[in-house]
């Protein structure tokens, strides 16, 4: 009896999703079997059976054959299609659904144009079910750009899916991704030209609101100066000037990167690159390390000021003194006046006193920015910073409040205070710009677009928005 041919054979189960067959075939020639998908795996583009079990919508036999052969799932057949790419060709949606269960990697193979089953199902409006479990189970998907560099919303826009158009943008937004708006294809567009381009007027209304409005493409034109070229765009040029945009001419010229290159360095970005090297070069046990030590000199100096070195002057409220006391105090001889202490005072005398309490205050001080600095920016910690500035302005109390009146206190009181208030004004303001520079701070996801929509309408905002460029570029320059 001759032996089957088992591509044919495999091919003909997968056809007709049987199963049982397959095992079959697996029984009576397992090594003839291991040989045939050892080969399909060595072909850059070849029709598997799991490409013709998708076409068919045959899930379970689809299933075993991800099981049996994983990368088969990667596959490209010689039109450029993944099996998922075929699944959702044929609206197979529950087979498509069961291959990203088993590997959700699936959804950001590229097949013919570069395009992803996600750019694919979105192109062939597959339906939003499909579009929504494809974000849910790969959300990194979003970030993956067909051969134009068009990203799921350029894609959408173009194809007028309108419904996935909201989707795709309510998804941005709850993701805090909404710097995904701001990519440009091959021509330089971004969503909001696109948008213009194809009258994607609901599309334009809810992108105006989350997205930068004054970006220019290749063309050297901004969505509204797309919108004012045609008559029959005056809807989404209302809506563009309503939120702010700009033409491109009333744009400050943007500076080359040859021409940044060329540029002197600034202060504020030897400051930036100083300040980022810092923290680049402090790993995590360090940090840890000089949050402790940190910790313990800010207490040993708050303790210094409850617990002075010679103690505080204690006291009692004034009593009448008896007739006894009188008479004892009359017989006794003249003596010079005794010197006024106060209550609640420190007993140190002056000149150690303007020893002790400079040293002190700057240890506590010093070590209060150190624990400003070296905590991370988080929103979680903006609490803890809180309580830091509260605990440096009670010390600085406690200080006044033992000290004599005569002393350096005062000129400490505010020196100290203003340098603790500097450091946490200069931590926030690195955090705020960071959030500007890089669009990917999660918890400020819209602090960038907000500020540079904004400044454009502010009569210096030219210069700041030059500024925030040459920072921009900086920070990208020490980054890689």
């Amino acid at each position: 009896m001759s032996e089957p041919n088992i591509a044919s054979t495999t091919l003909n189960y997968a056809e007709k999703g049987d199963t049982n067959g397959l095992y079959s075939l697996i029984h009576d020639h397992p090594h003839q079997f291991s040989q045939f998908l050892q080969d399909t795996d060595k072909l850059q583009f070849v029709h598997t059976p799991l490409h013709v079990a998708a076409a068919a919508g045959h899930t379970r036999f689809a299933a075993e054959m991800m099981n049996l052969m994983p990368s088969l799932g990667k596959k490209l057949d010689p039109d450029g299609l993944s099996p998922l790419h075929v699944a959702l060709r044929e609206n197979e949606i529950e087979t498509a659904q069961a291959l990203v269960r088993i590997d959700t990697q699936l959804v950001r193979v590229k097949g013919k144009d570069g395009f992803t089953p996600l750019l694919y199902a979105i192109e062939r409006n597959a339906g939003l079910e499909v579009l929504a479990h494809f974000l849910m189970d790969c959300p990194d998907a979003i970030d993956d750009l067909n051969s134009r560099f068009q990203n799921a919303v350029h894609v959408a826009i173009e194809a007028n899916n309108c419904q996935a158009i909201v989707l795709l943008l309510n998804w941005l937004v709850r993701r805090a991704r909404e710097p995904v708006l701001g990519w440009r294809d091959e021509d330089g567009n971004t969503a909001l030209h696109v948008a213009v381009k194809y009258n994607c007027v609901q599309g334009l209304k809810m992108m105006v609101r989350i997205a930068k409005l004054n970006k220019i493409n290749s063309d050297g034109h901004t969505a509204l100066d797309i919108a004012e070229r045609f008559e029959d765009k005056t809807e989404m040029a209302n809506v563009l000037k309503k939120a702010g945009a700009m033409r491109s001419k009333e744009l400050p010229k943007k500076q080359t990167l040859s021409e940044y290159f060329i540029s002197k360095v600034t202060i504020l970005e030897n400051l930036l690159r100083g300040y980022y090297f810092i923290l680049k070069d402090l790993t995590n046990d360090m940090r840890s390390v000089v949050l402790v030590v940190a910790a313990l000199i800010a207490t040993a100096a708050y303790q210094a000021i409850l617990q002075p070195p010679g103690g505080i002057y204690q006291g009692e409220a004034d009593k009448t003194p008896d007739r006894a006391t009188l008479e004892v105090a009359a017989a006794l001889p003249p003596r010079p006046p005794p010197m006024i202490h106060f209550v609640g005072k420190m007993v140190m005398g002056m000149t150690d006193y303007n020893k002790f309490m400079p040293a002190n205050t700057l240890a506590f001080t010093l070590s209060m920015v150190m624990i400003i600095f070296v905590l991370h920016g988080r929103p979680y910690n903006l609490i803890l910073h809180t309580c830091l500035i509260s605990l440096a302005y009670s010390y600085l109390i406690a200080m006044s409040f033992v000290s004599d009146p005569d002393s350096v206190s005062g000129s400490m009181f505010f020196m100290s205070w203003f340098v603790i208030a500097a450091a946490f004004v200069a931590k926030m303001w690195y955090y705020v710009v960071k959030a500007l520079l890089v669009e990917d701070v999660w918890w400020l996801p819209r602090c960038g677009v907000m500020s540079s929509n904004a400044w454009y309408r502010v009569r210096q905002g030219h210069k700041i928005i030059s500024c925030a460029r040459n920072l921009k570029r900086q920070y990208k320059l020490i980054q890689r």
